[in-house]
């Protein structure tokens, strides 16, 4: 697994447990049994982000809510915001790790969204609700409350063709600009709020231990991949390997004595 991979599951653990030793603990903890079952690197990620989701879900740190408004957030939620903010996944790979249609991400981002900057955060006063034009031109995109094009431009989850359409649209069109901005706003405003951007030093320092933990495993999470010289190398990294070897020299001395 790539040092990319270890550093989204870092993040997620993070977002999910707040402290750094407890969450280092969780991940390594959880990316150990994931890699028992030796997954391809893409499986082994998503499956990780998952079952993290489900320990926070079953016993969700409960000083947490007390620190910061993100972490009133459920688990679930701030899961769903780290993935989308600070990893840039897709919908459909975020709706494997949550276990839902990829048609529902949509909905349940904006909705995330709309209640951590206008219910649990200082900033709503700041900011201007995102909402679509008073009235539509005749080419103007219909402005789904409940998931609004312009949460899927920014997310990057139009279509060639859609993505062209609205770029051209949004030239000429200035009440559909506004929106975008409006919305945009509020994007950049939550980013500020996901305080694992703040502990950036001690997330790539956990991200380092993660990486050397999993290195250490991997001959037995995928022995397929390891070379001979791995393998041998682990091999008598083994303490009781070590062992066995003092007892098997020192006899072997023994008896050579005795010959000679």
């Amino acid at each position: 697994m790539d040092i990319d991979s270890i550093r989204s599951i870092t993040r997620i653990s993070r977002s999910l447990w707040g402290e750094n030793e407890k969450s280092l603990l969780m991940s390594s903890d959880t990316l150990a049994s994931v890699g028992l079952l030796r997954l391809n690197d893409e499986e082994t990620l998503e499956r990780t982000a998952r079952a993290l989701v489900e320990r926070a879900e079953k016993s969700p740190p409960k000083l947490l809510a007390l620190q910061h408004p993100f972490f009133r957030l459920s688990p679930i939620e701030r899961f769903l915001l780290t993935a989308l903010h600070l990893e840039r996944w897709s919908y459909s790979r975020v709706a494997r790790v949550m276990g839902v249609e990829t048609r529902l991400v949509a909905p349940w981002a904006w909705a995330t969204r709309m209640k951590l900057i206008f219910q649990e955060s200082p900033l709503a006063s700041d900011l201007e609700y995102p909402k679509g034009p008073t009235s539509l031109g005749p080419s103007c995109p219909d402005f789904d409350i409940s998931q609004p094009w312009t949460q899927r431009l920014l997310d990057d989850e139009c279509e060639k063709r859609e993505r062209a359409f609205l770029q051209a649209h949004l030239m000429a069109c200035s009440t559909c600009r506004k929106s975008l901005e409006s919305t945009r706003r509020m994007v950049f405003s939550i980013e500020s709020l996901i305080p694992v951007k703040e502990a950036a030093a001690d997330t790539e320092l956990a991200a380092e231990e993660l990486s050397r933990i999993w290195k250490e495993g991997e001959s037995s999470y995928r022995p397929l991949k390891t070379t001979f010289k791995q393998s041998l190398n682990a091999f008598f990294n083994q303490t009781g390997v070590q062992y066995a070897l003092v007892i098997l020299l020192c006899a072997t001395f023994s008896l050579l004595k005795k010959v000679l």
